[in-house]
């Protein structure tokens, strides 16, 4: 997961940087919107599965949710993604995008483990000692819990990378070929969510959204070098299409609840492409056409994506639990605080992972975390 947006423009068809470009702030707000989505959306199933969340509101918030958060986090990926290989050719690169990613994945998913095993009956889906080091033996080949998504990222890196960079097909053509693949997945896959190989079968599912995203890299840089005439008259088209996209997911996410469809489904797919077009064009409209002011906690949420994706669940669960304890049962206040928590929580962790020369060892070197992920060397 990226964990910084560019901070420069891309360059098209050279490996050449212009220095001192502005941050793309409005990727940054999107992107935290998408995390924002994604702790909430566990900390809503967590609920679910204590019993504190039930009927069918809950069920309507899961769908519409998991509809498009995670698709859209796949779409900004890919469009920084784009701009990174520009600059840093992915055969120079692939080993150091592997190791940030994979390397906070498989210490997080032991320590989630070790945590669910010391948990005992206070988890939802208790684990024990054996079928956790089950686990940890095939962690190469099957992730634990919310870590397929890293995984599955690693996958859409490579292909996508190497597919570009040794010029086998245009930006264009990933994104049809990537359709096929998708289209694969809705008629022999999407009823196959879990077990070994899962990130496999969602990269077959998600692959779409980051050639989405590589494919609008030069659709972004180009509208970011307009001129402010120009910029104003696109920002009009722009919320044309933002209102069009927002009446096709008010469709799709109507038909998902009312007819209690899976988002695994060609339903699911136009949803999470019309929200993520809603969301990524209305923080460009706020941002880079309104001018509006970012605040610095957007800011830092987004730059430290990463890390709170990684850490975020054992917050999650303990609010949850102390809230329990408490005799709070309010399932608005246990979603609002387990959210809340789940994001500010893993910050302060990192913070003192810092003051104490641990980040490195937990997988956020500070070295690393100085730059955008997409343009790690």
């Amino acid at each position: 997961m990226n964990t910084r947006s560019a901070d420069r423009t891309v360059v098209d068809g050279k490996s050449a940087a212009v220095a001192h470009a502005p941050r793309q702030a409005w990727i940054d707000v999107a992107r935290a919107v998408a995390l924002v989505l994604v702790v909430a959306g566990h900390t809503e199933r967590g609920l679910v599965a204590a019993g504190i969340m039930t009927g069918e509101a809950a069920q309507d918030f899961d769908l519409v949710v998991y509809s498009f958060h995670i698709p859209l986090f796949f779409l900004i990926s890919g469009l920084l993604f784009a701009q990174s290989i520009r600059r840093r050719p992915f055969v120079q690169t692939w080993k150091a995008r592997t190791i940030r990613l994979l390397q906070p994945c498989l210490i997080w998913s032991v320590v989630l483990l070790g945590l669910i095993v010391l948990a005992a009956n206070l988890a939802n889906t208790p684990v024990s000692p054996a079928d956790a080091f089950t686990s940890f033996l095939l962690l190469p080949f099957q992730p634990v819990s919310i870590f397929w998504f890293l995984y599955t990222l690693v996958l859409c890196m490579a292909v996508s990378g190497l597919v570009i960079e040794y010029r086998l097909c245009t930006a264009g053509q990933l994104l049809f070929w990537s359709m096929v693949l998708h289209l694969v997945y809705l008629l022999f896959l999407s009823d196959r969510q879990s077990g070994m190989g899962l990130h496999f079968i969602r990269f077959a599912e998600h692959q779409i959204y980051f050639a989405l995203g590589i494919f609008f890299a030069q659709a972004v840089q180009s509208n970011g070098s307009r001129k402010a005439a120009d910029e104003a008259r696109s920002g009009k088209y722009i919320a044309i299409a933002v209102i069009f996209m927002a009446a096709c997911f008010l469709a799709a996410a109507t038909a998902l609840v009312g007819y209690h469809l899976s988002y695994h489904s060609l339903v699911g797919t136009v949803a999470a492409l019309s929200a993520s077009s809603v969301v990524l064009g209305a923080c460009y409209l706020a941002v880079s056409i309104r001018k509006f002011s970012v605040p610095g906690p957007v800011m830092t949420i987004s730059k430290e994506t990463l890390a709170i994706f990684c850490m975020h669940v054992p917050f999650v669960s303990g609010t949850r639990i102390a809230l329990s304890h408490l005799g709070i049962d309010v399932a608005v206040l246990h979603l609002l605080s387990g959210t809340v928590i789940g994001i500010f929580g893993p910050l302060l962790a990192l913070k003192l992972l810092d003051n104490l020369g641990l980040a490195a060892i937990a997988g956020f070197a500070s070295e690393q975390r100085a730059q955008p992920f997409a343009r790690q060397p």
